[in-house]
């Protein structure tokens, strides 16, 4: 049996908690350093860089996985993967179409009073405390 190390949750340099040297081609590298076998890019309210980090990945052996952490109206994070790289694309493209149409407000209400990590942590939390998400473990059998 087949050991696969992932990480479902990373965010490259689009996203506010992300620095200028998360681009795709580093967390690929990154990934491979750090003995992960898949890995999700998943941006705030983007799906931008994955075809950039599915490029890398698959070059580095990694099994890349397309996602997104949409933030809610309501504050809420939620991680969404995607089986293609197509579905991400699309799912992008629409969340784009409502944040053109609607404002910025649509997808998340600015409380960025505090620093980007926090307001990510402070959402997380509230996600986990209302029983939404549960943290997975890092090691799949």
């Amino acid at each position: 049996m087949s050991r696969y190390y992932y990480d479902f949750h990373i965010h490259s340099c689009l996203s506010p908690c992300g620095d200028d040297e998360m681009t795709p081609a580093n967390i690929a590298g990154m990934a491979v350093v750090n003995g992960l076998n898949i890995v999700a890019l998943t941006d705030h309210n983007s799906s931008k860089n994955c075809p950039a980090f599915f490029k890398q990945a698959k070059k580095l052996g990694i099994i890349p996985v397309a996602g997104m952490e949409l933030t809610t109206a309501e504050d809420i994070h939620v991680v969404c993967l995607f089986e293609r790289l197509e579905d991400a694309m699309a799912f992008g493209e629409a969340v784009d179409a409502l944040r053109d149409k609607f404002g910025e407000d649509i997808i998340r209400r600015g409380k960025f009073a505090q620093s980007p990590g926090e307001h990510m942590a402070g959402g997380l939390d509230k996600a986990r405390r209302t029983g939404i998400t549960k943290p997975l473990p890092r090691e799949a059998v």
